[in-house]
């Protein structure tokens, strides 16, 4: 069984300056009017069930995330109590 964790907490400055912290790049609709997030369980729902599709956010962006995707249920949405840049690599 596969398992999708999706990384949505980014704030915005990347895409300086079409992305901003209000709107950071995973809200944009810059390809087929649909935002990065929605593009990308869209492509991975062939692979993944619904049901295990997981999102992680922070607090500023969880209502657009549940705007964004009403199909994935709220359990699977979790919040970071602070940005941390759990995804920055370092080199």
């Amino acid at each position: 069984m596969l398992y999708a964790l999706i990384l949505a907490g980014g704030k915005g400055t990347r895409l300086y300056p079409l992305s901003r912290e209000e709107n950071p790049k995973q809200f944009l609709k810059l390809i087929n009017n649909k935002s990065f997030l929605r593009s990308t369980v869209d492509r991975i729902k062939p692979l993944v069930p619904k049901e295990n599709i997981f999102v992680v956010t922070n607090e500023d962006y969880l209502a657009k995330v549940y705007s964004e995707l009403p199909d994935i249920k709220k359990e699977n949405i979790f919040v970071e109590p602070a940005n941390k840049e759990t995804a920055l690599l370092s080199i």
